[in-house]
């Protein structure tokens, strides 16, 4: 009986003590949800954390905006080689599968935009090319390479003959001027409608075309490719980095990522990093509730 007197005190302490931070520890996640009696809640429901879920949020949004993962961090993340090697990868290899189509231009291109856009552009890129070939027709001096090209042609011609002796450059020049700045004020006048049917039957055999055909023309290796990556992505990252990573609130991506997740996923999660941290909290309770145990029977023994 004197035995049983003297261990039933520091059991029943450890005992207490691991019922306590038991119940404490639990309480930290349920209930998940309020307890009601009546229009009464029922004390310390729901449990700690699904109480101050949005705050706990809040707290762990900034603590990894402003300590984890910085912006500042994530600007050194971005010009990563990896990432360069990342984009060059995938775009080779939808090169190398594009060039194994058989499928249209006009199939692959409609494949990504809608046919109203797909029209759009290609007229846009008929009215380009017609200018542009327009313009540089009219840049040519057309009268001028007339005049050159036909006294040389016509003095070739009649070389050698009676008649070189009466045509001179003068002569033939006063006849070729006259032609050169009649098809000039032709060319001003009607080149665009003269070039406009070729440019448009040269995209008819250009999207009637294989995208696979097509694409085997370039001279484009993965070496280079990688180069055109490289180049591009460091321009990108060096000219807009500070502007991208300003428009990234990461304490707020986080936060609406933790207000959105269920309570009892939330509970896993924690538990899955802190079940032993909080298993030894419980077992410490019991320590303690020992040692008190203990202490107060050696305090009563005196």
């Amino acid at each position: 009986m004197f035995t049983l007197k003297l261990i039933a005190g520091p059991l029943i302490g450890a005992l207490i003590g691991y019922c306590t931070n038991f119940i404490a520890v639990k309480m930290l996640f349920k209930p998940h949800r309020p307890v009601m009696l009546g229009s009464l809640r029922l004390p310390f429901t729901p449990g700690l954390i699904p109480k101050r879920k949005d705050e706990l949020a809040g707290a762990i949004g900034n603590a990894i905006s402003d300590v984890l993962l910085t912006k500042e961090d994530l600007a050194k993340s971005l010009p990563s080689e990896d990432i360069k090697k990342s984009i060059t990868g995938e775009l080779w290899h939808r090169f190398v599968k594009a060039k194994e189509s058989s499928r249209s231009v006009e199939e692959t291109i409609s494949g990504l935009i809608s046919q109203e856009q797909y029209e759009k552009m290609r007229d846009r890129l008929e009215d380009v090319i017609t200018e542009k070939a327009a313009d540089t027709l009219k840049k040519l001096k057309i009268s001028e390479i007339v005049v050159e090209e036909g006294t040389r042609a016509i003095k070739e011609k009649v070389q050698g003959t009676m008649l070189s002796m009466m045509l001179n450059d003068q002569v033939i020049q006063s006849v070729a001027e006259p032609i050169g700045a009649e098809i000039e004020r032709y060319i001003e006048e009607n080149g665009e409608n003269k070039i406009r049917p070729v440019v448009a039957g040269e995209l008819v055999r250009l999207e009637t075309g294989g995208t696979g055909a097509l694409l085997a023309k370039l001279p484009l290796s993965e070496a280079r490719l990688g180069t055109i990556v490289n180049t591009l992505y460091d321009e990108c990252i060096e000219n807009s980095v500070e502007a991208m990573i300003a428009k990234i609130d990461i304490a707020g991506i986080v936060e609406e990522k933790i207000r959105e997740m269920d309570v009892a996923k939330l509970e896993e999660l924690i538990l899955s990093v802190m079940k032993k941290e909080l298993n030894a909290i419980v077992n410490l309770g019991a320590l303690i509730g020992l040692f008190i145990g203990l202490l107060n029977l050696f305090i009563s023994m005196l």
